[in-house]
């Protein structure tokens, strides 16, 4: 992962093997960037979310070498470690080298096996071969032609900051960094000249952000999947406002707020007005609708379908509107721009895709 892509036979690769997880009803992420501290460190092939059941989520991460001297065994260890600094559930390599020790090695540390057999049916597979999608590098494309004509790399650094946020901050944390970019971009989606190509980049981006900001979702709430709707919403409206760790936040703020009594002049004074502004804008976050909205759809497989149509609609070649999303996807995405302070009726119609009547 951490090595220059050898170029387009690898792209290629990587897509078909996306391809295949998509068919098999997997939510997949490409290309993730994996940062530290501002740092690019490796990136990470293939992301894969599996929800499987109320309490059943599983994360895998695969690394892709289509290349005549693949490395495969170099990688298996590579992946494998990479697993458990992320604290992912799962590991696998898919390569082109088909030597059946590496397969046993890989089945006897519990790791996904791809050798270059399964890679070629997949590439053989008249499915995964009719493709409605744009790719990673064909979307960057889209991105970088909206950039150029804004004297930018706002909708190209978006991209791979929305994709990062699930290497190193998934669940809450992410969640709320993916809310954020997606009300920044529906901002400039809507206030884009109607029906322009900065117009679909833009919310394509939002598409992407809410599937992103609806699968880390579904992977926090289903800590309190069992527990009675109040406690679950409670739950989720305090990770809209705090964070991953609500309570070790609140004791951030108590000894800030101890800090300033402590040692600011008039102290006592102080605290209070700062407490007070600090809750008001924590309280101004309208969290309980998204909060509810999420409660109830994490409860069956409703959000993690719209976290899949909307990936999928990031990605179409033809960018369905707010209006021809399915219902499922609609809601969802139709809570996030109520979060985020966006009229809906602005965003259903920045943009019509390219078989509607101008």
């Amino acid at each position: 992962m951490s090595e220059k892509k050898s170029g387009q036979k690898g792209y290629k690769t990587e897509e078909t093997v996306r391809g295949y997880f998509l068919r098999a009803g997997f939510f997949v992420v490409r290309s993730v960037p994996l940062k530290h501290n501002g740092d690019d460190l490796t990136d990470i092939d293939l992301w894969i979310y599996e929800r499987s059941g109320t309490l059943a989520r599983r994360r895998t991460i695969i690394d892709i070498k289509d290349k005549a001297r693949p490395q495969a065994a170099e990688r298996l260890f590579f992946v494998k470690g990479l697993a458990e600094l992320l604290q992912v559930d799962g590991a696998g390599v898919a390569t082109t080298d088909n030597r059946r020790s590496l397969r046993d090695l890989a089945r006897t540390h519990g790791m996904l096996w791809l050798d270059g057999a399964d890679i070629q049916r997949m590439k053989d597979s008249p499915e995964l071969n009719v493709n409605h999608r744009l790719s990673d590098e064909e979307l960057d494309v889209v991105f970088r032609e909206s950039d150029k004509g804004r004297g930018s790399d706002y909708f190209s650094s978006s991209f791979s900051e929305i994709k990062s946020t699930i290497g190193d901050r998934f669940g809450a944390a992410g969640a709320n960094a993916c809310l954020a970019y997606a009300q920044n971009l529906a901002k400039e989606c809507v206030s884009a000249h109607p029906r322009s190509n900065s117009a679909v980049a833009a919310g394509r981006l939002v598409y992407l952000s809410a599937a992103i900001a609806a699968v880390s979702l579904d992977f926090y709430a289903a800590e309190v999947a069992l527990r009675p709707a109040a406690e679950r919403i409670e739950h989720l409206v305090d990770a809209l406002r705090y964070g991953d760790n609500p309570e070790v936040t609140k004791q951030r703020l108590a000894w800030a707020e101890a800090a300033v009594r402590d040692y600011a002049p008039n102290g006592a004074a102080v605290a209070r007005i700062v407490k007070e502004k600090i809750r008001i804008d924590i309280m101004s976050v309208p969290a309980e609708g998204l909060a509810t909205v999420v409660a109830q759809a994490a409860r069956n497989e409703s959000l993690f379908n719209a976290a899949k149509i909307l990936e999928d609609a990031a990605y179409s070649r033809v960018a369905p509107t707010f209006d021809e999303l399915p219902t499922v996807a609609k809601s969802f995405m139709g809570a996030v721009l109520d979060f985020c302070g966006i009229d809906r009726s602005s965003f259903a119609t920045s943009w019509a895709n390219e078989n509607a009547p101008v």
